[in-house]
């Protein structure tokens, strides 16, 4: 018996048909459950289309009564007398009520419609709760429902207080209509949902006035009988729910507020009632799902009988191939197993061979990472660092765990702290590299200049992180300061002087040569700049002239050289600056040099900027910045206001 349940044919049945089992009740379950899903909607869908078809009809012949009686207290307010024009007259009241009073102040009917004696038995209902509200609202509203004065059948009340010119009580005018003789209101108890289910009217109090059973009628349901009842009536609540009725069944029920009236309407169909179609199509699809899993059961072990023998073999070739004695599948006679084992085959082979570039590729990766000169790090779309080298750790003197938190932005000079945070924003969000020069506290005390640099990684044109370097570049920010000394600085700009960035040059040139990095010149020449000399003064032009200086640090790093060369011609030095950073650069100066000049009204001043990177056949600094000055004409000539790189 254990060999039968060991063998691969019976596992592979007995996997089948337990997979078609679940497959099948899985169908059949979700079936079930759309379709009850979708059942429960459409009863929900009827109820509220039953619901909001009656409010619509009943909030439109509440609001005609309302208006019909408004109209007559406003005419008889005209009038401040008995002497008012009889409710005989009015035709339109006796299409809407079964019955009009007119009150005075004291309560005493003056006059009715039809008349049947109220007027001549003096009636007075100033002890009546109705005439109480009436005197003490200031509109009209709707009374609970009682019992007729004449007939004793059910009756509503409409109402609207008359006032007279100061303001004063003066009486109301009472409109009355039966709650059993109502067109509308039979249409609505009449009205069947389903086969047994309802539409019904009550009060907020609980009183119904509209229900298909007229012995309930002015009978009050107590609370805690149905809950939605009790939340339309106390929390104004209205929509679809289920609850429990009187006799335990679960029904659907759906509540609607009706205006200003305090009623509201309610439509009742038992769950059962809803939901039988789909008890009905369950017992079917349980009949039709059990045959049909018998025929593909009785099919499926034909087939695995008679596919599955080949697999005998693989079976021990493939042990073989696990556990070493073996690397290839015997490819067998049936032509689909055939491709199987040779696409398995080549996948074999192929596999060892990635595994085997993998190691390689991981061993190469290891060393760089290890012996890198720079610091390393990557960071994800969001900015948190994940992963940071060796290196990193020495420069900095922090452990991983401090650099991959935020922490130690605490230990950033606080002059370079915002600008770091400002650029890395801009980076993330953009995509685009960034490079930046900062002072860092060191664990120890220490305090370094660091020259960050990022770059974003694109798949598919689509960004997966950044990476980025980290360089100690103290003993570099420490010869720029020696060469920002007084000698060697413009008085006017604060920039270094000629012979000041020529000093800068020659030490990025020889700097550049000796680490193989980029270098980057920019010499960018004034347009227009004379004009505001000529025109307004030598004081405007040393105002541009500042300007200019102040956007030139604006854009460029703590480790970048900026100098003027003499009059309106300025230079900049970019260290290990890539040629696409370079040139947005140099577009970021040429339009906010652009807009200089309007800050003052003065003639407009734009600036044509020359670029060109380190080349293998640069002799000296001098050579680069002829080629730049070379570019910066160019840039001239073609139009001024613009950049001109030498590959252009």
């Amino acid at each position: 018996m254990n060999a039968f349940f060991k063998r691969l044919s019976t596992r592979l049945y007995l996997t089948f048909a337990l997979s078609m089992c679940l497959v099948l009740f899985a169908l059949l379950s979700v079936s079930i459950k759309v379709q009850e899903e979708a059942l429960y909607k459409h009863a929900e869908d009827r109820l509220l289309q039953v619901t909001d078809v009656f409010r619509t009809s009943l909030e439109l012949v509440l609001q005609t009564r309302q208006e019909s009686l408004t109209n007559l207290a406003k005419n008889l307010q005209r009038w401040e007398t008995n002497d008012h024009p009889s409710l005989a007259d009015d035709s339109a009241l006796r299409q809407l009520f079964d019955h009009v009073w007119v009150v005075n102040r004291n309560g005493d009917v003056v006059d009715e419609w039809p008349r049947l004696g109220a007027v001549q038995e003096r009636l007075n209902i100033a002890s009546r709760e109705l005439f109480r509200r009436a005197s003490e609202t200031g509109g009209y509203f709707i009374g609970q429902p009682e019992s007729s004065y004449y007939t004793q059948e059910p009756i509503v009340n409409a109402v609207v207080p008359m006032f007279d010119s100061e303001g004063d009580f003066m009486g109301a005018v009472i409109g009355m209509f039966s709650l059993y003789d109502n067109t509308v209101l039979n249409r609505i108890a009449s009205t069947r949902v389903g086969d047994h289910g309802y539409v019904a009217i009550s009060t907020n109090d609980g009183t119904i006035i509209a229900h298909p059973d007229r012995r309930l009628i002015l009978e009050r349901l107590p609370p805690g009988e149905n809950s939605l009842l009790d939340s339309a009536i106390h929390e104004g609540w209205q929509g679809v729910g289920e609850t429990t009725d009187s006799t335990g069944k679960t029904t659907l029920q759906t509540m609607r507020q009706l205006g200003n009236s305090g009623w509201i309407l309610g439509a009742v169909l038992s769950l059962e009632e809803a939901m039988q179609p789909a008890y009905e199509l369950r017992r079917v699809q349980v009949i039709v799902g059990l045959i049909s899993l018998l025929i593909s059961l009785s099919l499926l072990s034909w087939i695995l009988r008679a596919y599955l023998r080949p697999l005998n073999v693989l079976q021990g070739e493939v042990i073989d191939i696990q556990q070493g004695r073996a690397h290839q599948l015997t490819e067998p006679g049936i032509e689909e197993l055939r491709q199987v084992v040779s696409r398995f085959n080549d996948l074999l082979a192929q596999n060892e061979a990635n595994q085997q570039t993998l190691q390689q590729r991981q061993a190469y990766l290891d060393i760089i990472l290890a012996t890198s000169a720079a610091g390393l790090f990557m960071a994800d779309t969001a900015g948190k660092i994940e992963y940071t080298n060796e290196r990193t750790v020495e420069i900095t003197g922090f452990p991983p765990e401090e650099l991959k938190s935020s922490s130690i932005l605490n230990n950033i000079a606080e002059e370079h702290r915002e600008r770091l945070i400002e650029r890395w924003k801009e980076a993330l969000k953009y995509n685009v590299p960034m490079s930046v020069d900062l002072q860092l506290r060191r664990l120890d005390g220490e305090v370094i200049w660091l020259q960050v640099h990022t770059e974003p990684v694109f798949a598919d044109h689509i960004c997966i992180g950044h990476v980025g370097t980290i360089n100690d570049v103290t003993k570099h920010q420490q010869k720029v300061a020696e060469l920002r000394s007084a000698a060697n600085e413009d008085k006017l700009t604060g920039l270094l002087n000629r012979r000041g960035i020529e000093q800068a040059m020659v030490k990025a040139f020889q700097d550049a040569r000796q680490e193989r990095s980029d270098l980057i010149l920019l010499v960018l020449d004034l347009d227009n700049f004379k004009a505001v000399n000529d025109y307004e003064g030598h004081e405007a032009g040393d105002w541009v002239l500042q300007k200019v200086a102040l956007v030139m640090r604006q854009f460029t790093r703590d480790s970048d050289w900026v100098g003027r060369l003499g009059g309106d011609e300025f230079i900049l030095v970019l260290p290990g600056c890539p040629v696409e950073q370079g040139e947005r650069i140099a577009n970021e100066l040429v339009n906010h040099i652009a807009g200089i000049s309007a800050e003052r009204h003065l003639p407009q001043v734009t600036a044509s900027v020359g670029m060109v990177n380190l080349r293998g056949d640069d002799q000296s600094a001098m050579d680069m910045l002829r080629r730049a000055d070379k570019a910066a004409y160019a840039a001239k000539h073609a139009g001024r206001n613009q950049v001109f790189t030498e590959t252009d």
